[in-house]
């Protein structure tokens, strides 16, 4: 993975039954999964454990700090989390949590990036700094608005990096013909060809020369745009990049099980193909871990999505419960 794989990760929307794949039609409801701290003294400790304990303590959040809920079904009290400011995962208590109201539309509007020169940089932090920098963003990115509060730092989500942060609000506009089509923004599909695969493209046309990629059964695509009546426009989490798909080949909905990974020593192994090989191996998942599945047509390994490693894959599925 490039380094950028790694700084950026997608969200997991929580519901109260499971979790679903990243980009569910919960997160398209204005900014529902975006919360601020709000302490009167000191600081909210991000931690490893939901318990209070100073030995779990991998981060301190303040009066404002921005996080992403990931999971609001643990244990009582605490919810699962993602920080921008450390870029990491954690659980934190949800007494000091207020819900995030934008100011302007959220999901339901998109914002574009302008700038003379350079790229607009995408932050885990509302200040300029280039320790903070985790993302580039150039003219014609596009991004969804979370949190516009701060006069000049927005909270937004991008499409492009998959990945939520902040940038200057003063280098986005506002192109109303541009607009996506949300009824199914975020929503996921699956790829479903007899044979060959269905193309990626970065035009609505069918021609050999804008292929951009190639997507085979079991992949999946996150939907963006499905106002055409032939080609969609989505998100690959495989080439981590949009483009258009002929949408006559994209198979299923949004509703996925979550299901943990249970081994009685060692780890259970990610795979980016459906065989027993060392050299097949992209992650490793220990008991107690979560992945969502999103095929489990095959008879041994499935094809699931990771979020502890924030990767999709393929695993023995005799390890799942």
């Amino acid at each position: 993975m490039t380094k950028m794989k790694k700084i950026c990760m997608p969200i997991l929307a929580a519901t109260a039954l499971a979790l679903s794949v990243p980009g569910t039609a919960q997160e398209a409801e204005a900014s529902c999964n975006t919360y601020r701290v709000n302490v009167a003294t000191g600081y909210l400790a991000l931690r490893t454990d939901t318990a209070f304990e100073s030995s779990n303590e991998i981060g301190e959040l303040y009066t404002g700090d921005l996080v992403e809920v990931m999971d609001y079904t643990g244990a009582t009290g605490y919810w699962y989390v993602y920080s921008p400011k450390y870029d990491n995962f954690g659980y934190v208590n949800n007494d000091y949590l207020d819900s995030v109201t934008s100011s302007v539309s959220s999901y339901d509007t998109m914002w574009t990036v302008s700038v003379a020169t350079g790229y607009l940089a995408l932050r885990n932090a509302p200040d300029y700094d280039a320790s903070n920098e985790i993302g580039e963003l150039y003219s014609g990115d596009t991004v969804w608005v979370s949190d516009s509060s701060n006069a000049q730092y927005w909270y937004v989500y991008s499409p492009k990096l998959n990945c939520y942060g902040y940038v200057n609000q003063e280098y986005l506009y506002r192109d109303e013909s541009m607009d996506y089509d949300s009824s199914y923004f975020g929503e996921t599909r699956t790829v479903s060809v007899v044979k060959g695969y269905l193309a990626l493209r970065n035009m609505k046309a069918y021609d050999t020369s804008n292929e951009i990629g190639e997507l085979y059964s079991g992949d999946v695509v996150q939907l963006l745009d499905t106002s055409d009546s032939k080609y969609w426009y989505v998100y690959s989490p495989k080439y981590d990049t949009n483009g258009f798909v002929n949408k006559d080949y994209l198979v299923g909905g949004t509703s996925y099980t979550t299901m943990s990974v249970k081994v009685s020593k060692g780890y259970l192994a990610l795979r980016s193909a459906m065989a027993y090989d060392e050299s097949n191996e992209i992650g490793e998942l220990n008991t107690g871990d979560s992945v969502v599945v999103i095929d489990s047509s095959g008879s041994k390994y499935w094809y699931v999505y990771a979020p502890s490693l924030m990767k999709y894959g393929y695993v023995d599925s005799g390890y799942l419960y």
